[in-house]
């Protein structure tokens, strides 16, 4: 059994680690990143106006603030129209990313498809949201290959006396140029909707994402490749932007009145999903706080406080990674979460969620009741009621192997390590 998990290891440190961490410094794959992990605060301003709603809720003399919700997490798709390629040329070690970022947004700004009236250009709002992040991407995207392969261009010598920012000026006219003409021709004069075609196109992943075998693919392979060594950070780049477009469809939804059109959105995975983060590492956490084994004891200790904020690096990479004992059991509740919030949700007997919450750091199970409530109090109970159970006779393994290992089951066994 060993020599087996050793093979899979070397096979997976050797070859599919290291081309999954390779893939993470392509500059495409790590400016997206970079551009969704800039949105995070202004998703948590918009979580503060969830939070304040509940207390409004109770005393409605208060003032209605869901314009700063508006203009916060209403804007990621035009945050995102500067982030995006701005970040790329960053990592490509292009000088002109200010100009790039700026030149991203404009052509944002033409795909969304305004209408031309004769007080000028009008604008949806709900455009430059959530959902218009898949387009904000491709824009950026396109916006980066223009100004690629204009890098190498210069009106000027190299021993030109003209400042360095007159040149900037001079040498990213063509660029610029270049993608704002495409947009006007292909928008504005060929009158193609470029926004709605794109956002139908990724429409059907929205779909795939909402549906139980694309939901468990979304959580259960970051799930495995974190158990693994490699961060799931690695995948926020697909799913952060189709989380939170579902999402904002399910709050365009709700507001009018209509059915929760998706179930994967942003705010599942800290209320449901990730108990104590990504495979629910909260009740494993408690067991080793309560463990016979000093040392299990000890990290119990250490881990407790990141643990109870779903921070779970410590735990995971501390005792879990390539740990046959313990990853197994990551893997079993992330499928058991999932399978009992997707069965809840489709009966009716939790509400998707519909409000902005993405504050994850907050303790379970606030985050479930601020998406879904008392019934979504009650589900997160169970899925953590559940997770304990599959977590528990994996951890009394482990414990017995920890003990061997530092010689106390030679000392008396459990009476002498009743915790502390």
């Amino acid at each position: 059994m060993n020599n087996y998990m050793d093979k899979i290891m070397a096979f997976v440190e050797n070859n599919l680690s290291a081309k999954l961490q390779g893939a993470t410094k392509n500059a495409y794959i790590s400016g997206l990143q970079s551009a969704v992990s800039k949105t995070i605060p202004m998703i948590f301003v918009s979580s503060i106006i969830t939070i304040y709603n509940i207390i409004r809720n109770f005393a409605p003399f208060l003032p209605n603030l869901s314009a700063i919700s508006n203009y916060s997490f209403g804007l990621i798709g035009l945050f995102m129209g500067f982030l995006v390629p701005f970040y790329i040329l960053e990592k490509k070690e292009n000088k002109n990313k200010y100009i790039g970022g700026l030149t991203g947004l404009a052509l944002y700004m033409m795909t969304v498809n305004p209408t031309v009236t004769d007080a000028g250009y009008v604008y949806n709002f709900t455009s430059f949201g959530a959902g218009g992040m898949f387009v904000a991407i491709i824009a950026g995207v396109f916006v980066v290959f223009v100004f690629s392969c204009f890098k190498k261009f210069t009106v000027f010598g190299e021993d030109s006396a003209m400042p360095d920012f007159c040149k900037e000026w001079f040498d990213t006219l063509l660029p610029i140029f270049t993608v704002i003409f495409a947009g006007w021709f292909v928008i504005l004069n060929c009158k193609i909707d470029l926004y709605s075609i794109l956002v139908n196109v990724f429409r059907p992943i929205l779909d795939i994402s909402s549906t139980y075998i694309g939901m468990l693919l979304m959580l259960l392979i970051p799930t495995i490749f974190y158990t693994m060594g490699i961060s799931g950070w690695i995948f926020s780049p697909i799913f952060t932007p189709i989380q939170n477009t579902a999402l904002a469809a399910n709050i365009e939804a709700w507001a009018a009145g209509q059915p929760l059109p998706f179930i994967y959105t942003a705010g599942l995975n800290p209320g449901y999903l990730k108990l104590g983060g990504q495979g629910n590492t909260l009740p494993l956490n408690y067991f080793f706080l309560f463990s016979k084994s000093k040392r299990l004891r000890s990290l119990g200790k250490a881990f407790l406080v990141p643990g109870l904020l779903n921070i779970n690096e410590p735990i995971i990479f501390g005792t879990i990674v390539w740990n046959p004992i313990l990853m197994i059991p990551c893997w079993i509740t992330a499928i058991v979460n999932l399978t009992m919030t997707y069965l809840a949700m489709r009966m009716g007997l939790v509400l998707a969620p519909h409000v902005t919450m993405g504050m994850w750091y907050l303790p379970v199970p606030i985050p479930a009741i601020l998406v879904g409530g008392i019934p979504g109090l009650i589900l997160c109970l169970i899925n953590l009621g559940l997770d304990a159970f599959i977590w528990y006779p994996f951890f009394k393994v482990y414990e017995k192997k920890v003990m061997a290992e530092d010689g106390e089951l030679e000392m008396g066994k459990e009476s002498r390590y009743v915790s502390s």
